[in-house]
C-alpha cells in the first residue's frame, strides 16, 4: 500500500514548519484545557445527553481543539508527502490556522457559558476554517493515482466532515428555535460522523502510512484496506439510517458491519506490527496499541448498548471509551512520535544539525505523559461505570499532569527546532 520510497524527495515537499507546528501547538494546550474542565464538570459527565452547557463544552475541547487540530496539522504535513503534490499557497494554509483556532475559542466559549450567539458564530466560523481545510485536502488528493485505501479514507472522512458541520450549525439553531422534529437523533448523527465517520477514518488512513514508516515495516495488503473502508462507510450510512428511522435493527446491523471494518483494520495493523524490524518502539507505540485495544472495545460496548446491555451511564462510558479511550490515546501516541520526527525533518531540510529524538528533550516528559493519560483514561471510565465523581476528578487530575508533560516536550523540541536552524526557514 504505501512503499518505502514514501520519503524520498520528502524534504521538498514539507510546508514551513511553523504551520503545522502551530496546529500541534494549538492541539496541545487544548489538551490541557481538556482535562482541567473534565476535572472542573466531572460531577456532570454521567448526567449529560444533549444541549449547552459546560459538558458541552468539554466534548468538543476534546474533538475539534485537540483531535482535529491534530488532524489538521499532520494531514497538511503528510498528504503533500504522500501525494508527492506539495501545498504551494502557504497563505490559505495559515489563513486557515487564523480562521479555525479563533473560531473555536468562540465557539468553546459560548458552549461553556450557554451563549447562543457566541455558540452560533463561532460555529460558522469555525465551520469555515473546516470548509478551507475541506478545499485544500481535496485539492490535493484529486486524482492521485495509487494508494486507493487511504485516499478512500481520506474521501469518506472529507465528505462526514461536510455533513458533520452543517448539523452541528443546524443543532445550535435548533437550541434557540427548536426547529427539529427530534433533536436527540441529531445529536446521535452528529457523534457518528465526527467520531466515527471524519476523525476515526482520518486516523485510519494515516495508519496505513505511519504506522509501517515508524515501525519500519512492509505495509498491510491493499485489499485489507479496502475492505476495511468499504465495510466502515457502509456501517455509518446504514447507522444513520437506522438512528433517523428509529429502527434499532438496522442500526445494530451497521454496528455488526463496523465491527467487521475495524476488525480488518486491527488485523492489517497487527500484521505490521508483527513485521517490524524496529523491535524497540517505545511509550508512543505502547499508547498507540492501547488505542487499537479501545477501538475495539469501543465497537463492543456499542453493540451492547444497541442490545439494551448499557447500564445508567452507559451512554458515557461510550463517549469516554470513543473520545479518550481510542482516539485521544491513539493521536496522542502519533503526536509523541511525529512531533520530533517532523522536527528533525525540518533541521535537516534546512541545513541544520540533524538530531535524534532523544537529543531533542527530555523523553521522561513521553513516559509521565503516557502514564498520566492512561491512569486518567481508566479512573474516569471507572468513575463513569461507578457513577462517582471523586474517582472521575482524580483520573482527570493525572490527565492533567500528562497533558503538562507533553506539552512541556513539545515547546521543548520547538525550541531545539528552531535554534538548529536558519531564521528564514521557520515561515
Amino acid at each position: 500500500m504505501m512503499s518505502t520510497n514514501f520519503l524520498s524527495g520528502a524534504n521538498s515537499r514539507l510546508l514551513p514548519p511553523s504551520i503545522p507546528f502551530r496546529f500541534f501547538m494549538a492541539a496541545m494546550i487544548f489538551y490541557l484545557l481538556f482535562w482541567a474542565a473534565l476535572l472542573y464538570n466531572a460531577d456532570d459527565i454521567t448526567s449529560y445527553m444533549m444541549g449547552s452547557g459546560p459538558m458541552l463544552g468539554t466534548i468538543h475541547m476534546a474533538t475539534l481543539g485537540v483531535l482535529t487540530m491534530t488532524v489538521i496539522g499532520a494531514s497538511l504535513q503528510l498528504l503533500s508527502v504522500a501525494t508527492r503534490r506539495a501545498f504551494k499557497a502557504f497563505w490559505i494554509c495559515r489563513l486557515l490556522s487564523w480562521i479555525y483556532i479563533p473560531g473555536f475559542m468562540l465557539l468553546a466559549y459560548g458552549m461553556f457559558s450557554g451563549w447562543y450567539m457566541g455558540m452560533l458564530a463561532g460555529a460558522c466560523i469555525t465551520g469555515t476554517g473546516l470548509l478551507i481545510f475541506f478545499g485544500l485536502i481535496i485539492h490535493n488528493i484529486r486524482g492521485v493515482q495509487g494508494m486507493a485505501a487511504i485516499m478512500q479514507h481520506c474521501w469518506a472522512a472529507m465528505l462526514s466532515l461536510l455533513a458533520l458541520v452543517a448539523l452541528g450549525i443546524m443543532l445550535i439553531f435548533d437550541m434557540e428555535h427548536g426547529f427539529m422534529g427530534d433533536h436527540l437523533a441529531v445529536v446521535i448523527s452528529h457523534f457518528i460522523l465526527a467520531v466515527f465517520g471524519f476523525m476515526s477514518l482520518l486516523a485510519m488512513g494515516f495508519s496505513y502510512i505511519l504506522v509501517p514508516m515508524f515501525a519500519l515495516a512492509p505495509a498491510p495488503p491493499e485489499k485489507i484496506g479496502r475492505l476495511s473502508i468499504a465495510c466502515n462507510v457502509l456501517a455509518i450510512i446504514i447507522m444513520l439510517v437506522g438512528v433517523n428511522m428509529y429502527l434499532p435493527w438496522v442500526t445494530l446491523a451497521g454496528a455488526v458491519l463496523a465491527m467487521g471494518g475495524v476488525g480488518l483494520y486491527l488485523l492489517g495493523m497487527t500484521g505490521v506490527y508483527r513485521a517490524r524490524m524496529r523491535k524497540r518502539l517505545g511509550v508512543p507505540f505502547l499508547l498507540i496499541r492501547i488505542g487499537w485495544f479501545m477501538l475495539f472495545l469501543t465497537v463492543l460496548w456499542g453493540g451492547a448498548g444497541l442490545l439494551n446491555l448499557w447500564p445508567d451511564t452507559g451512554h458515557s462510558l461510550f463517549a469516554v471509551l470513543a473520545i479518550i479511550g481510542w482516539l485521544l490515546t491513539f493521536l496522542t501516541g502519533i503526536l509523541q512520535r511525529i512531533i520530533p520526527f517532523l522536527s528533525s525533518m525540518h533541521t535537516s531540510g534546512s541545513g541544520g544539525i540533524p538530531m535524534l529524538a532523544s537529543s531533542m528533550a527530555d523523553e521522561r516528559y513521553l513516559l509521565v505523559n503516557a502514564t498520566g493519560h492512561l491512569g486518567g483514561l481508566f479512573l474516569v471510565a471507572l468513575g463513569v461505570a461507578l457513577d462517582k465523581t471523586v474517582i472521575i476528578q482524580g483520573g482527570a487530575a493525572l490527565g492533567l499532569i500528562g497533558a503538562g508533560a507533553l506539552l512541556l516536550y513539545m515547546v521543548t523540541v520547538v525550541r531545539h527546532m528552531i535554534a538548529n536552524q536558519p531564521e528564514e526557514s521557520i515561515g
